[in-house]
Formats: structure tokens, C-alpha cells, sequence
């Protein structure tokens, strides 16, 4: 595990070097912004409404927001696999494509599938450094790209454009959104902390 972690870091500092500073792609550290305020209730409610593919029928929602390409949103969405049922959490992933050339039309490959997690899934177990997600891209259909851009907005409204951004509503009522990887002791304490 410790050695994939070093290859998404690395990865992710040769992806952040063709990117605007002002806009990093990808964290390596994890901050966390806890507050009930209307801003963040607006931002959950937003969300609610986004395009995102569930994957587990549990009580405590979880929101990811990943691109197909990113190393650090392979990482964690390993981490939650084992973690999803037990944890009787559901995930809805939100994807936006915006990262690398290919992010796009592979985010749109995802929202049009007839089966979208089947696909989250296959550009997941697919997922190389050489190519990144495993998933062919396609050239979106005009409700797709509106889809992709709605959620990309979404991303930009947490104040920061990285993925992943994982956003859930804490046992306290809190709106917490947190940046970049978990390692497995972390995620299991954060999917422990989603209001039911």
C-alpha cells in the first residue's frame, strides 16, 4: 500500500507540474472545513442534486468527487471498496474531467454507460500509471458536457479545484469537506463520523 501511495505522489506532482498553481489537481495533505453555516447546507444541497452514480444502500452518504485520472482518487476508491457495506455507507461519486487531455471524454464514458458504476469500476481496476483510468474516453453528448461542467462548478464552490474531494454531513450536523487521500485508518474513522 505504501508503495502505491508513493507512485500516486509522484504521479501527482508530474500532473500538478502542467497546471495552474493557483488551481492545484491533487492533494497530498488532507484539510477539513467543518461548518454548519447556509454556505456549506447550500453546497450538500447542490450536491444532492448533482450527476453522480451510488454505489452501496447504506444510511451514511458520502460524496466523492474524482477525475478518471487521478492516482489519489484510485487510491481511495480501493479503500472505501472493503468498507462500503459494513460501514452501511452509500458513496455517490461525482465525476468531473478536468485533470489530463483524456479526463473528459472519460468522465462522459462514465455518465453515459449503461451501467455508470459498472464503468467507475472498470476505469478503477483498469487504472495504470501509464494511462491512468482504464476507461476509453468518448466525445460527450451536449447534456453530458452540461453534466461535467455542472459538476466541476460544484468543486470550484468548495474553494478549491482537487480530487478528491470527499463532502458528508458529520454526526454533529457539520458539513465536512476533505481534501486529498485518507490512509485506511483514517477513512474507516471518517466513514464512522457520517450522520446516518
Amino acid at each position: 500500500m505504501r508503495m502505491r501511495y508513493l507512485a500516486a505522489w509522484a504521479t501527482g506532482l508530474i500532473l500538478c507540474a502542467g497546471l495552474p498553481l493557483s488551481q492545484p489537481a491533487l492533494a497530498v495533505t488532507v484539510s477539513a472545513q467543518n461548518s454548519p453555516g447556509a454556505e456549506n447546507n447550500a453546497l450538500l444541497q447542490r450536491l444532492s442534486h448533482a450527476h453522480w452514480v451510488a454505489q452501496g444502500k447504506g444510511p451514511r452518504i458520502l460524496y466523492m468527487i474524482f477525475d478518471p485520472n487521478c492516482p489519489y482518487c484510485h487510491v481511495v476508491f480501493d479503500e472505501l471498496q472493503p468498507l462500503i457495506k459494513p460501514m452501511g455507507v452509500t458513496v455517490r461519486y461525482v465525476p468531473v474531467g478536468y485533470l489530463t487531455e483524456s479526463s473528459p471524454g472519460k468522465a462522459a464514458a462514465m455518465l453515459e454507460a449503461k451501467n455508470p458504476l459498472a464503468a467507475i469500476t472498470k476505469n478503477e481496476r483498469e487504472f495504470n500509471m501509464k494511462r491512468f483510468g482504464g476507461l476509453a474516453e468518448i466525445l460527450p453528448n451536449p447534456a453530458t458536457e452540461k453534466a461535467l461542467e455542472e459538476n466541476l462548478a460544484i468543486l470550484r464552490a468548495t474553494g478549491q479545484s482537487i480530487v478528491p474531494t470527499l463532502i458528508y454531513r458529520s454526526r454533529q450536523g457539520k458539513i465536512v469537506i476533505i481534501r486529498g487521500g485518507l490512509g485506511k485508518r483514517d477513512m474507516r474513522s471518517t466513514l464512522r463520523e457520517i450522520a446516518p
